[in-house]
């Protein structure tokens, strides 16, 4: 129950940002009805309406720069807006993870606090929403059910002059679908009615009241309807204003809709008349409205009197009825691909141009034939901790390192820790601190709260021996699985991956966050279902600037049983994106999942299942390389300069290529630092830079 709540709450961020998106879009198109109504014609107003139609049926739209959504602020835009209500000030100190749901242990410190009732309040408008959403879908199906039923009971009428005349309307119209035509006293108004098999339900007496030429025009006025598809966007209308319910901006545009529809089919009817014709037409409608009563609105009903409120309007547009002219119609469809563009697209997010080299093992000085996993890089790039079953350990998994005395050099024989930091069980996925004086790993060792605990060892410089490990203590361990730890660079923020309650699937990414080194731990925060699956998801790698987090999982849609997945964010205080599988350029068909990252966000160190290696697992590296040679000549010189300082403070992704891998939103400095790395150095060459 606890996840369906939380899919729930996720579910209605993400349709509260669409509303919110939609309902720019019913702005901007009230706007243009007011300022250019009369001047491009009777059907283009409806036109634009489905534009919004379009935007709420397929929200997933192309980013554009020119999206009218750019001047919404990017917090809004992350779609968690009820999630971030939801939060007290206690998880203040979470920072960026204040989005994200608090764990039990924070849901315990909620209850006293005075803004509890506001928030369990706003925590139940999503049930609110669903309630909402059942409560109007029963009606309407039973109005549909019943009407349908009605119209069942009900034998087309075998009139031939009727029939014959339906005939004609419809090859008048350019109508092939068949159509039966049935009277019965339910009917107040002539409507067409059927999703599969359409019925033209006329009201009793009718055919006795109204003349052929009469019937005629209510006839060709329906058959618009059928042209225009208006039953199936009328469904369509009716899903996405139950869905969408809770926005009052929704009833009042699909209420315009409806209307602007009836003036569309006036519209398409009237331009298969004569000129003579449309004041006889119009009569015919005053007529219908004198002697029978309005169409109670139905999604699967299109009638000729839907709304009495704009009876003077189409009145007015009737007898005034003018062609369009091709300068009008050419103005409608440029002003309609014009605002396609501005409100089809979704706001613009900056993203570096990079590649990935080819893994590369670390060798057979590194890696051996026992397996090797979890590599940790230090911030000098000259340490690399990782865990081994290689012999003369303490015990079934060590925790070793390997040195070289600069970033050129090889890499040297690997050490063990020894037996005060390592133990007779299994003690791996270590993670070395920025400043290389705390080395954060998991173990199975007794004195631990669960299965497997996060561990630290400490020292007082990198000269130093490593101190005797200290458990990280009940605030982040628990009776389950705790494993796999990756320290930010701040030192601040510390990821790791367990199968604790109140996760996603299997296993799932959590994070802990402390305002100071000197601080304890917070309680951990589950990282949420945007990055959560229902798999296993483990282990987590950050980047040195905080905004990129690469892990493993066997969800779908990778290259092979484990697959590396990255997801990032623009800064730290926005939401994490939908992960991303890194392809299979690094990923292989065997188990491939990321161990860390180097300060400079240059080379991705991970683990590997895959052939070619010394052992069942084994150590890996990929180079993560910038596309600089913007102009595609083969070489970096000064023009790619020029390029990048052509767009300098702008977010053009082309240029914004540093930080590593995937940049910060702008070009500056250090997208020319990194630019001068590579200068005279040929793009060509997959290996380049040729790093060890």
């Amino acid at each position: 129950m606890e996840v369906l709540n939380r899919e729930l709450l996720l579910f209605f961020d993400k349709l509260l940002w669409i509303s919110i998106q939609s309902s720019v879009v019913i702005v901007l198109i009230v706007l243009l009805h007011k300022v250019l109504r009369g001047k491009l014609g009777i059907r283009w107003p409806y036109l634009l309406w489905l534009l919004l139609l379009i935007r709420l049926a397929i929200p997933w739209l192309p980013e554009s720069k020119i999206s009218i959504f750019n001047l919404i602020p990017k917090s809004i835009q992350q779609g968690r807006i009820i999630e971030a209500l939801s939060e007290s000030d206690d998880v203040g100190h979470l920072g960026y993870y204040s989005s994200m749901r608090p764990t039990e242990a924070q849901e315990t410190m909620l209850e006293g606090d005075s803004e509890s009732v506001f928030i369990r309040f706003v925590r139940m408008v999503p049930l609110l929403w669903l309630i909402g959403v059942l409560l109007i879908s029963g009606y309407v199906c039973m109005r549909n059910i019943s009407l349908w039923l009605t119209v069942k009971r009900e034998r087309p009428i075998t009139d031939q002059d009727i029939l014959d005349l339906l005939e004609d309307c419809k090859i008048e119209m350019g109508v092939q679908t068949i159509i039966g035509v049935v009277v019965s006293d339910r009917v107040k108004s002539p409507a067409l009615f059927g999703f599969v098999r359409p019925r033209l339900l006329l009201p009793q007496g009718i055919l006795e009241t109204y003349s052929l030429e009469e019937l005629r025009y209510v006839f060709i006025h329906e058959l618009a309807h059928l042209k225009q598809r208006d039953i199936y966007l009328g469904w369509l209308i009716a899903l996405l204003q139950i869905v969408h319910w809770f926005n009052p901006l929704m009833w009042f545009a699909f209420g315009r809709m409806r209307a602007d529809r009836e003036l569309a089919c006036d519209g398409l009817a009237i331009s298969m008349m004569d000129a003579d014709e449309p004041p006889r037409y119009g009569q015919t409608i005053v007529n219908l409205l004198e002697n029978f009563s309005q169409v109670h609105y139905v999604p699967s009903v299109a009638g000729i009197l839907e709304d009495k409120s704009q009876i003077e309007r189409r009145i007015k547009m009737i007898t005034g009825y003018k062609k369009t002219s091709r300068p009008q119609w050419a103005g409608a469809m440029l002003l309609l691909a014009v605002l396609a563009c501005v409100v089809l697209t979704n706001a613009y997010v900056a993203k570096a141009d990079f590649v990935f080299g080819e893994p590369t093992n670390l060798g057979p000085i590194v890696n051996s034939a026992y397996g090797q996993a979890g590599p940790s890089v230090s911030a000098d790039g000259l340490s690399l901790f990782f865990a081994s079953k290689r012999p003369s350990g303490s015990g079934d998994a060590d925790i070793w390192v390997t040195t070289r005395a600069t970033f050129f050099d090889p890499w040297g024989t690997p050490v063990n820790l020894g037996p005060i930091v390592n133990s007779p069980y299994v003690d791996g996925m270590p993670s070395i601190s920025a400043d290389g004086l705390l080395l954060f790993f998991n173990s199975d060792r007794p004195a631990g709260h669960g299965d497997c605990d996060l561990w630290v060892t400490t020292r007082e410089t990198t000269e130093n021996d490593w101190g005797s490990p200290v458990n990280l203590g009940s605030t982040i361990n628990s009776s389950q699985f705790e494993a796999c730890p990756s320290i930010s660079a701040d030192g601040l923020m510390l990821f790791f991956a367990s199968d604790r309650p109140g996760g996603s699937g299997r296993v799932d990414l959590w994070a802990t966050t402390r305002s100071n080194v000197s601080d304890p731990w917070g309680p951990p925060v589950n990282l949420g279902p945007t990055i959560n699956s229902l798999y296993a998801d483990n282990p987590p790698t950050i980047s040195d600037d905080g905004l990129s987090l690469f892990f493993g999982s066997d969800r779908p849609g990778g290259s092979g049983s484990w697959d590396i997945w990255v997801t990032t964010r623009e800064t730290k205080n926005d939401d994490w994106s939908a992960p991303v599988n890194l392809g299979p350029t690094v990923n292989s068909s065997a188990m491939d999942y990321p161990s860390s990252i180097s300060a400079d966000g240059s080379t991705l160190y991970f683990t590997s299942f895959r052939p070619g290696g010394y052992g069942d697992r084994d150590l890996w590296q990929v180079k993560i390389l910038p596309v600089v040679d913007f102009n595609a000549d083969g070489i970096v010189d000064s023009v790619d300069v020029c390029m990048m300082v052509e767009y300098w403070h702008t977010d053009e992704p082309l240029y914004d290529i540093a930080p590593l891998p995937y940049g910060d939103g702008i070009v500056d400095i250090k997208d020319l630092v990194l630019l001068a790395e590579h200068l005279t150095i040929k793009e060509d060459d997959p290996n380049e830079p040729n790093l060890p």
